[in-house]
């Protein structure tokens, strides 16, 4: 690329000045934790202080990623009736009220129409749209959106990208490869420059440059500001764009680099490293990697802007056109989908749950989308009574399986653990014969990994192994034989019995083991509050969730979030635990007012979502009418289930209708089921308050969390809601809405062609980026077809408007996102029976 007149060159440059700039640039990253967990991200949380619409350009010029659903979606959309064309309307009057100036309105009324439902191939450029963009390209200060953010040329794109990819993925593997990288302790830029100097793949010339380059990669930053002659105003986009072509690998060293301590290095040394590799594929070329004017961009809006305009276009008209065409446009589509469905939400009206039964058996579920349908079978099975809160269940701690040597953070990601609490044996002897069982196969499992990665002898690995692999590959793909395997399984590796050790003891520096009586029951009273469980059943059932999938990497997005990516079944033990011991009890009773009668007994649970069936984990003994009751509940329970299964069978591309239980078990034992079951897919609601799950609106698409706004006078519980489950379930809903518009840059590609990589994440073939967000199958029912529909979260919330008011004046954090566009907002009103968005309640507040 030939020198820009938006650089001026003779910038001088500093580390400090450009260390300065590299960390403004990280606004664009976001960290990615390893597969193993999969913990939900948002892409852009820096970005919050920006309007939605006003990232989304911005990060579409820099990365080149269009991040909103495509046209033919959104006609689709249309076409369903999931788009109210008046409302589509009333957003482009609202667009052209709110974000055209004065003096244009008239002359972008007259084209507005074209450009929201421009579709096809752009139409060729005449000469008389090509002068106008090329006058559109000579005004100063060009808005991102008028600009290409390059970095070299295709061809050395392709290298820089090739190269980073090569180099990153050495340095981050925790374990896969054979051979650690050469210079890793010191860092990614000098391990990444002593491989580069040895790489075949450089020519002499390219590996002489690098001798150019300075030692520290804060001084590298400098160094290439000045080489390739950036200006000030383009520092930090120069940066942003290095980061976008690559966020996944850049998440990744930044979770690694965070846990290490070394994240702020890490970054630099990134920088760095892709700037060497600039350096030595065209540094002597003279070259510099700044943004120019989008001509052929801006050609194109201006052919449609000239075709459908009624007089002379200027180039102020012009660029408004091209922002309106590239960007612009979708967001109003997005609102007007979105208005759609609050619309929809109020218009079905929301029943609030009923009060005058008494339950027989009340159930503790995770607020995940898919408890809905089993909740809502289970509420019509009987006086049975639900309850949705974060799935972690208010433990913040660290949960360590017996004979594990890694204690695994069992909560979100945005929460801190205080302890860990750990699995220990009931049978010693038990024990004793499961460790001896479970070393072999590790031994095995450890030498046949030793055997591959031999040299010499992975050449006879195939000839021995073969017929046994066969055999297992037999197993597990013929059902009858699938099942015989798994019963075998069971009884050569039986799993010892355990229990939890909950109390507070001493252990390693730095790590308490277990919680005081005190603190279970703190975190045990904040729960209550906040679900607003005022009153207790003989049976109180505590059901985490999770998932059980064969051959499947994305394992861990299919389960509990709040858990951090893991099986919530160790928290659903540890609290009904806690609940059912009488010191817990007594302090609940005399330090927070929450008294359990001594009749209520506190079952552990846990819901397998691929399958719908329920597992009791820890039930205590019963006898006489107890057992009676409990026998009539896992009754009820696996009726419920068969019924939620039933339904969600439905939505599963080529499912088996005819016996839907057999067919999810099928899918969920199938190692070469690409979709075991949807996840998340379709999340588009949080709901805040009492619901009648038979009320409809949110069925199957909803996160709920019970509250009752009558026990919560100083709205703690509710900022705590808002606070925790509601942010996660934004980084879950975007992270869904990301994955599904822009699959190739934020989601994870097909399933059958991922390659696991490094121990922390899947590509794409051997040469792609460290994929982020969820495989295509986990969004879509087949190429052609979209399962989730990519809008943002809405948050419903019951309570009188006076509360949300405060809500929102006390948290400036969820009042930004509101205001802002990264979530929406409507608002019950119990007492006035009313509904309020959240956008409109902020205004008259301001204005009041």
């Amino acid at each position: 690329m030939t020198r820009s007149r938006l650089a001026p060159a003779g910038t001088t440059w500093t580390a400090s000045s450009a260390v300065s700039a590299a960390r403004l640039a990280l606004d664009v990253t976001a960290v990615q934790w390893p597969i193993s967990v999969f913990i939900a991200r948002h892409p852009w949380p820096a970005l919050e202080d920006l309007p939605f619409a006003a990232a989304m350009r911005k990060l579409q010029a820099l990365g080149g990623a269009h991040l909103y659903p495509s046209m033919r979606l959104l006609r689709d959309a249309l076409h369903r009736g999931e788009i109210d064309p008046n409302r589509l309307r009333h957003r482009m009057d609202q667009y052209l009220e709110d974000d055209v100036p004065a003096h244009l309105r008239g002359a972008f009324a007259s084209v507005q129409e074209a450009l929201t439902h421009e579709a096809g191939d752009p139409s060729d450029a005449s000469p008389e749209a090509m002068a106008l963009a090329a006058k559109a390209a000579a005004a100063p200060d060009l808005p991102d959106e008028a600009l290409h953010f390059p970095l070299p040329s295709d061809g050395e794109r392709a290298r820089v990208d090739a190269l980073s990819i090569r180099y990153l993925k050495l340095f981050l593997d925790r374990g896969q490869a054979a051979w650690s990288m050469p210079l890793r302790r010191e860092g990614l830029f000098r391990a990444a420059r002593a491989l580069a100097g040895r790489d075949p793949s450089l020519s002499r010339a390219e590996k002489r440059r690098l001798g150019e380059l300075p030692d520290a990669s804060d001084e590298v930053l400098a160094f290439g500001l000045e080489r390739f002659d950036v200006s000030p105003r383009f520092a930090a986009d120069y940066f942003r764009v290095h980061y976008l072509r690559l966020p996944g690998f850049v998440g990744a060293l930044r979770f690694l680099g965070r846990e290490q301590g070394l994240e702020d290095r890490w970054m630099l040394d990134y920088l760095a490293m892709r700037i060497m590799i600039e350096w030595a594929l065209a540094g002597d070329a003279g070259r510099t990697f700044l943004p120019h004017p989008d001509l052929a961009g801006l050609a194109t809006s201006a052919a449609r802007l000239l075709e459908a305009a009624r007089g002379p276009a200027s180039v102020d008209l012009l660029l408004l056109a091209h922002r309106y065409r590239v960007a612009d446009r979708y967001a109003v589509w997005l609102d007007a989908w979105e208005e759609t469905h609050e619309a929809r939400v109020v218009r079905r009206g929301l029943a609030l749950s009923r009060e005058n039964t008494v339950p027989k058996a009340q159930f503790l579920f995770c607020i995940d989308v898919r408890s809905e349908p089993l909740r809502r079978h289970l509420e019509a099975e009987g006086p049975y009574e639900t309850f949705g809160c974060a799935g972690f269940f208010n433990l913040p701690v660290w949960t360590r399986s017996l004979d594990s040597s890694y204690a695994h953070p069992s909560c979100p990601a945005i929460v801190r653990p205080v302890a860990e609490v750990c699995e220990e044996a009931v049978d010693e002897a038990g024990l004793a014969r499961s460790r001896r069982l479970m070393g072999a196969w590790r031994t095995l499992a450890q030498s046949f990994k030793k055997v591959k990665q031999s040299g010499a002898a992975s050449l006879a690995l195939p000839e021995l192994s073969g017929p046994w692999l066969a055999l297992d590959a037999v197993a597990r793909t013929v059902p009858p034989l699938r099942a015989f395997a798994a019963r075998v399984a069971r009884a050569t590796l039986p799993q010892a019995e355990t229990r939890l050790a909950l109390d507070r003891r001493e252990g390693p520096a730095g790590v308490p083991l277990g919680l005081s009586s005190e603190e279970m029951a703190k975190f045990a009273a904040d729960l209550i509050r906040s679900i607003g469980l005022t009153h207790f059943a003989p049976f109180v059932v505590v059901c985490g969730h999770e998932a059980r999938v064969e051959n499947n990497a994305h394992r861990a997005a299919l389960d509990c979030g709040a858990c951090g990516g893991r099986s919530g079944r160790t928290n659903a033990r540890a609290l009904a635990a806690v609940l059912n011991r009488a010191d817990v009890r007594r302090r609940l009773a005399a330090e927070h007012g929450i008294f359990i009668p001594g009749s209520t007994r506190f079952l552990a649970a846990v819901h397998v979502t691929t399958t719908d069936e329920i597992e009791w984990l820890d039930v205590p003994p019963l006898v006489g009418e107890a057992r009676v009751q409990f026998e009539a509940l896992s009754a009820a329970v696996r009726r419920a289930g068969e019924k939620a299964a039933s339904e969600r069978a439905q939505a599963l591309p080529g499912a088996k209708r005819a016996r839907p239980t057999l067919e999810v078990r099928r899918r969920a034992s199938d190692w070469a089921e690409v979709r075991p079951e949807w996840g998340l897919a379709r999340n588009r609601a949080f709901w805040i308050g009492r619901l009648a799950l038979d009320s409809g609106p949110v069925a199957g698409e909803a996160f709920l969390h019970s509250y009752d706004w009558r026990l919560d006078p100083d709205i703690r519980g509710l900022k705590s809601i808002v606070a925790g489950p509601v942010t996660v379930a934004q980084w879950i809903n975007l992270q869904y809405y990301a994955s599904t518009v822009a699959p190739h840059a934020h989601g994870a590609g097909s399933k059958p062609t991922q390659t696991a990589t490094s121990g922390i994440g899947v590509m794409q073939g051997n040469a792609s980026d460290l994929l982020p967000g969820l495989p295509w199958q986990s969004v879509a029912s087949d190429d052609a077809h979209l399962y989730h529909r990519p809008i943002r979260l809405l948050v419903i919330i019951e309570a009188p408007r006076r509360m949300v008011e405060r809500l929102l004046r006390e948290d400036e954090g969820f009042r930004r996102k509101v205001e802002n566009g990264w979530l929406r907002l409507l608002i019950f009103d119990p007492e006035r029976g009313a509904w309020a968005r959240g956008e409109a309640v902020i205004r008259t507040s301001a204005r009041g």
